[in-house]
């Protein structure tokens, strides 16, 4: 009977201890937390992420980051691919996995911007689409805008030429897609609203990166937006090239002297019969120089050679003449071609490389 009352003391006592046991030991609670100085960013370029944690003895990262990372820090990560990239960082504490958080940052090569501009008695927002490169590594890249023609607007222009697009990502320039207001340019009095000062406002807000070289700046447009930039082009000195497309200047914007030499690639329709190309009354009420008159127009202003070299060449289908008025100031050229059996439209961009052939005209002749 004694014999098993020291053994139930002995089991008692190694059994009681100190009530210590690893399930009793309370492990200190791990907190976390990340967080990014911008939650969109163009892809190939960075964004700072920040982070900070109690309670961790390691913390490492995961998903679009990786490596070892400090208890506390902050670091220029990549965004590496368009749409959602996700940052994760997960802190231990011993050998328990306690926290994982993450950020995430949009990486976009389109970019939607608005201006406040006023129109009339109104202030209104004026918007554009900036297009670039899929991989965009240059530090600088030149300008090339694009004008739709009236009733279109930015983002349908940027989408309705593949190669544009093309010439965009293998980095031969940045594409701006502005938007007219009530989809139209005022030209001859379309709108109320002033688009010269709109494309001063475009190229000011550019200059607020260093991605955009506002210096090597180009401009393509159709139809009204051709008008547009015939009338920027004169207006202002900071195009070094324009392709007006089914377009020449009107009277007006043919009286206004530029102020710069710059390359000028006119494209028309021979059986154009809203903008002439004889020139005239056209749509909206507009009088048109002739096709060849606004050409001359801008050759005499560059003191080119008035005697143009002609030829005829071939747009697939398209039977073409070209003229080519050389020898003008600053090495610029002035181009105009008439498409035969063509009306107003731009069907020609189907069978030859055009935006090819405007963008390689521009950097020959400019500098």
């Amino acid at each position: 009977m004694r014999f098993l009352c020291l053994l139930s003391i002995l089991l008692l006592t190694g059994c009681g201890g100190s009530g210590d046991s690893a399930s009793d030991v309370s492990l200190p609670e791990t907190r976390i937390s990340i967080s990014t100085n911008q939650s969109s960013q163009l892809v190939t370029k960075t964004v700072t992420l920040t982070w900070s944690s109690v309670g961790a003895d390691t913390c490492a990262a995961s998903g679009d980051w990786e490596g070892d990372k400090p208890l506390n820090g902050s670091e220029e990560v990549v965004v590496p691919k368009v749409g959602t990239n996700l940052f994760t960082l997960l802190c231990f504490s011993g050998s328990y996995h306690h926290r994982e958080v993450g950020v995430e940052v949009q990486g976009y090569i389109i970019e939607n911007k608005s201006i406040q501009q006023a129109v009339g008695n109104t202030s209104v927002n004026r918007e554009f689409s900036i297009r670039y490169p899929q991989n965009p590594v240059e530090y600088q890249y030149p300008l090339m805008f694009v004008f739709h023609g009236a009733g279109g607007n930015g983002e349908q222009e940027m989408n309705r030429h593949s190669e544009i697009l093309n010439l965009i990502d293998e980095g031969k320039f940045i594409g701006i897609f502005p938007t007219g207001f009530e989809n139209r340019w005022n030209v001859s009095g379309e709108t109320n609203a002033d688009d010269v000062e709109f494309f001063d406002l475009m190229i000011a807000e550019l200059n607020n990166s260093s991605i955009f070289d506002t210096n090597n700046t180009y401009a393509i447009g159709i139809s009204n937006g051709a008008g547009i930039i015939n009338k920027i082009a004169k207006e202002k000195d900071l195009l070094k090239g324009i392709a007006p497309l089914i377009s020449q200047q009107s009277e007006p914007v043919g009286d206004i002297v530029p102020g710069i030499p710059l390359s000028v690639f006119q494209v028309n329709g021979e059986n154009d019969d809203l903008v002439p190309i004889a020139g005239g009354s056209g749509v909206a009420g507009t009088i048109f120089m002739s096709a060849k008159g606004s050409a001359e127009n801008w050759a005499i202003n560059f003191n080119c050679s008035m005697t143009p070299n002609e030829e005829e060449i071939n747009w697939g289908t398209f039977e073409v003449s070209e003229f080519t008025y050389a020898d003008c100031l600053n090495g610029v050229e002035v181009k105009y071609f008439i498409v035969k059996d063509s009306g107003h439209n731009i069907q020609f961009e189907n069978q030859t490389d055009i935006y090819n052939q405007i963008w390689e005209f521009f950097k020959r002749t400019t500098t």
